[in-house]
């Protein structure tokens, strides 16, 4: 067995070795392969990745087996040494800034540095994030506080670890880190994250930052996160002197009562507090009664009295609240009937004089209706007048006298009693009857 070392003039595989014995007397061919440095890396493409990083892949060269090549990655002053086994690579530089970036990949092995080859990935990200606070889901032990936030993935940093989520309230006065943070859910496009934060009662928060290992911070959209046990307070309905609220309370809630208070009444009035019970249920409707009446009132639900308009769990403006209607209890509807009966005639009769009478007959009655949207008012009037006439026969003597030749005009009529006042048909026949309907 033979073994010898030769150093490569040039790069060039397959180059044909010619091997001669000492003594001369055989010759034997082989091929002799040589690895110099090796080539540029193939097909290298880079894009953004999220708010925080870069990312940037390629295609090994063609080296020989057995044998290993690395990469020298460089971006500005920053450089990493990645080996064969890894083709990509995500950076995520400390203080981002939005600009084009340069990535400088080298090739290396034992025989030196190959070609370098590079591309540039531009970056753009925005400081603030949109954040979904799902509230639906927040629980609460004593003052630890579960939090539900839903984030788009793309504008969350994967490749750095999030060091905390901190809550603070108006203006940032007040501000909370979380204590433990994990993933409740991850999606393509999505990712829920659990955030326990020691947070105190009744206070009102609207910022969320989150703050990675890399010193990204990232500013929420403005959210409302209430550490108040009534969470939700919505007008469902509002009637005459009533309003129908819906509540939704935090699970974990130990709060007993809830005030209502309302206000700003055109004139003063007496404070009144009306009184909810939750009575274990964390959703329910319920509705006050006895409510004064007003426009564009403001509501308060308060968990304590002390401090309701100040510190109040839930604020409704823009209510308006309508008056029961009065409504007679009696309502009179008259009929009246008049009868007037007068008779005004003169009738030439042998041993009869007709004279004349007025006579007035008055009815009316009343009816009541009671009835509590329906006004029916029905008024009737009925004035007749009615002509009629009586006879009475003259003297007690001629009761069995010959009778009269009766007027055609009344031949068919006969008084049956004499001396008597005439029923109103019967001396109808002896007149003419006017009528008169209004």
């Amino acid at each position: 067995m033979i073994s010898f070392n030769l150093t490569a003039t040039y790069a060039l595989n397959g180059t044909d070795i010619t091997c001669i014995t000492f003594n001369g007397t055989a010759t034997e061919s082989a091929y002799l392969y040589v690895q110099g440095p090796p080539d540029s890396v193939n097909n290298l493409t880079g894009y953004q990745l999220d708010s925080c990083c870069m990312f940037i892949s390629w295609y090994p060269p063609f080296t020989l087996p057995g044998l290993t090549v690395q990469y020298i990655i460089s971006v500005g002053t920053d450089q990493q040494y990645l080996n064969d086994s890894i083709t990509n690579y995500t950076y995520c530089p400390m203080n981002l800034t939005n600009k084009q970036y340069l990535f400088n990949i080298t090739t290396t092995n034992k025989a030196g540095n190959g070609s370098t080859s590079d591309i540039s990935v531009g970056f753009q990200s925005n400081s603030r994030i949109s954040i979904i606070y799902q509230d639906s889901y927040t629980y609460h032990i004593n003052k630890y506080w579960y939090l539900y936030f839903l984030f788009p993935a793309r504008q969350l940093c994967t490749g750095v670890s999030l060091v905390n989520i901190t809550l603070c309230t108006v203006n940032n006065n007040s501000c909370y880190a979380s204590t433990n943070i994990t993933i409740n859910h991850s999606a393509y496009n999505n990712i829920s994250l659990v955030a326990i934060i020691n947070l105190p009662l009744k206070e009102m928060l609207n910022t969320v930052i989150l703050y990675y290992q890399n010193g990204v911070k990232f500013e929420s959209n403005t959210i409302i996160v209430s550490t108040y046990d009534l969470q939700h307070t919505v007008v469902v309905n509002t009637t005459f002197n009533e309003v129908c609220l819906q509540f939704q309370f935090v699970n974990g809630s130990t709060t007993n009562n809830i005030y209502i208070h309302i206000t700003n009444y055109d004139e003063p009035v007496q404070p009144v507090y009306y009184n909810i019970a939750p009575n274990d249920q964390l959703y329910f409707i319920q509705c006050t009664t006895n409510i004064l009446a007003g426009n564009n009132l403001t509501l308060y639900a308060c968990e304590s009295l002390e401090d309701c308009t100040t510190n109040s769990a839930a604020v409704i403006t823009g209510i308006n609240i309508d008056k029961v209607p009065i409504v007679s209890t009696i309502l009179t509807s008259y009929v009246t009937t008049t009868v007037s009966s007068t008779v005004r005639s003169t009738m030439m009769m042998e041993d009869c004089n007709i004279t004349e009478s007025q006579s007035e007959v008055p009815v009316t009655s009343a009816i009541v209706i009671s009835v509590l949207s329906v006004f029916l008012i029905l008024s009737l009037m009925i004035n007749v007048t009615l002509t009629v006439c009586y006879c009475k026969r003259k003297g007690t003597n001629n009761r069995n006298s010959q009778e009269q030749e009766p007027n055609p005009q009344y031949e068919n009529v006969h008084l049956p009693v004499p001396q008597s006042e005439l029923s109103m048909k019967e001396c109808a026949a002896y007149g003419v009857v006017e009528g008169t309907r209004f």
